[in-house]
């Protein structure tokens, strides 16, 4: 009897204890693990049950899909943010959307330092009350359909420095509140047609350093909401016709470090509402005159570091007024800009703009004139063929701006003359920062100036171009009179165009006297 007893006290103890441990196995709080039991470890900004509203695990071996832990992270059902960082020694291979559903209140997700090569269909779906979602650093290959979908408060997602390839049609469905998507840093070459056809409500897209080559009107698809596009350090060598008509709200335009050499002159129709852009770092070398009719509103244009030979009034005229203004960019460093009159129109701006930023940035212009030039003509008039024979030893003395005073000095007189070139030449010896700086562009020998340096009656001018017979009047000016440039003479827009439209030497000259004094 006091066996069957014992045997009857045993039981109920050790049914007691399994159900203690059965319940102290549900109750594991994720905000409170030993480290030594654990694949595992949360830090939390409080660690009592359904308390914390901030989680940051960190996963420190393989980290499977059915491991027991994933069911004690409703111990904090409260979570707004949640934060998955892999260590080295540690991996984890999907997203584990079924935990993410049991998190009501889960407002952002974080996962940094995983192996996803693939993002699987529907990897987050029908999580509402998740707003932004962080999966950059992850090996990312694949997007799979619908890996995006029926998330209605979605308005970030950010995908960038994985190994994306390409981004096809249908990853992001059924998201009306997303407002940027990220993907900088990736190796993608392929923009699908239609691939963004879903996101009318998306205001940033950005996809700088990857491998895009093309761009054609259907990549933008859909995006007519969008405000800022972000296309630098990729391979584009052409901008084609109406490339950006998708996307009417656009304000700015970023295509910097590409590789372009051309843009149609109706690259950019329909963009109305551009005020940047941005081609920085390309190899531009001429643009199509009218290439920004279709922007009318830009007031930053940054082409600094392209080979460009030349800036037309017509290549700016659709905006020449928005420069005027104190908050207007306009960049042009860099480039091999050649010393004619095709530049004229930049003293005008120079004068006009309210913006001195702008003006100094136009003050350090440099171009490249011929030996054989207006500026050397008092050489050449005594006979002296110094530059030329100089041409096979131009490393010898080339010079940048000399020391204690400006470039100006160092070869005009008092009175606004050149001298001589071999008068600089002889002087050489006992200063090397005397001289201009020497260059030979494609076979003709020159120096290269400040262009504010130069007196714009001195531009010489080439036989007309195309552009040149088809130039139309500028916009007259919104003042009476400019301000005095450089050269002493008052001299604004309306009168650099009409230096540019004259044909002869006589002709120039006359038009600047009237533009002086009248």
């Amino acid at each position: 009897m006091a066996s069957l007893s014992l045997s009857v006290t045993l039981s109920a103890s050790t049914r007691s204890r399994s159900k203690k441990k059965t319940k102290e196995t549900k109750e594991i709080n994720i905000c409170d693990l030993e480290r030594r039991e654990t694949s595992v470890f949360c830090y939390c900004n409080n660690i009592q049950p359904r308390n914390a509203t901030d989680a940051n695990c960190w996963i420190f071996d393989r980290f499977e899909v059915d491991n027991p832990i994933w069911g004690h992270f409703t111990s904090q059902l409260y979570l707004e943010k949640l934060t998955f960082t892999v260590r080295q020694d540690g991996s984890i291979t999907y997203v584990p959307t079924a935990v993410l559903k049991q998190l009501k209140n889960l407002h952002s997700v974080t996962f940094q330092y995983a192996s996803i090569p693939e993002l699987a269909e529907r990897s987050f779906s029908n999580l509402s009350s998740i707003s932004e979602i962080n999966l950059s650093r992850n090996m990312i290959v694949v997007l799979r359909k619908f890996a995006f979908e029926n998330m209605k408060n979605l308005t970030m997602v950010n995908l960038d420095e994985n190994r994306i390839v390409e981004v096809n049609r249908d990853v992001f469905v059924g998201l009306p509140k997303l407002t940027k998507l990220s993907f900088n840093r990736n190796n993608i070459s392929t923009l699908h047609d239609k691939a963004f056809k879903h996101l009318s409500t998306l205001l940033e897209l950005e996809l700088n350093g990857n491998q895009i080559a093309v761009i054609t009107r259907d990549s933008f698809h859909g995006l007519r909401n969008l405000q800022k596009l972000d296309l630098r350090n990729n391979l584009l060598s052409m901008i084609g016709d109406r490339s950006f008509i998708e996307m009417p709200e656009l304000r700015e335009l970023e295509l910097d470090q590409n590789k372009i050499e051309f843009i149609s002159e109706d690259a950019l129709e329909g963009m109305r509402n551009l005020k940047k852009l941005r081609l920085s770092e390309n190899k531009l070398v001429s643009l199509e005159p009218d290439f920004l009719a279709g922007a009318p509103g830009v007031s930053f244009l940054n082409l600094r570091d392209n080979a460009l030979r030349t800036m037309t009034f017509d290549n700016v005229k659709p905006i020449v007024t928005n420069l005027y203004n104190s908050n207007s960019y306009f960049y042009l460093d860099g480039n091999k800009l050649i010393c004619d009159c095709k530049l004229a129109w930049i003293w005008g701006l120079r004068n006009e703009t309210k913006n001195k930023k702008l003006r100094d940035t136009l003050e350090e212009l440099t171009c490249f004139l011929e030996s054989n030039n207006a500026s050397l003509r008092s050489s050449q008039e005594a006979g002296n063929d110094q530059p030329l024979g100089a041409a096979d030893r131009a490393e010898e003395y080339q010079a940048e701006k000399p020391r204690g005073g400006n470039e100006e000095d160092a070869y005009m007189g008092d009175g606004g003359e050149y001298y001589e070139y071999e008068e600089e030449y002889e002087d050489a010896a006992s200063n090397s920062n005397a001289l201009p700086k020497v260059e030979v562009v494609e076979g003709k020998v020159g120096y290269v100036r400040h262009l504010f340096d130069l007196k714009p009656e001195e531009l010489p001018c080439p036989e007309p171009s195309r552009e040149d017979l088809m130039a139309s009047e500028q916009p007259s000016s919104h003042r009476d009179r400019a301000r005095a440039g450089s050269s002493g003479s008052i001299f604004s827009l309306s009168s650099a165009e009409a230096l540019i439209g004259s044909r002869s030497t006589l002709g120039l000259l006359q038009l600047l006297v009237v533009a002086i004094f009248t």
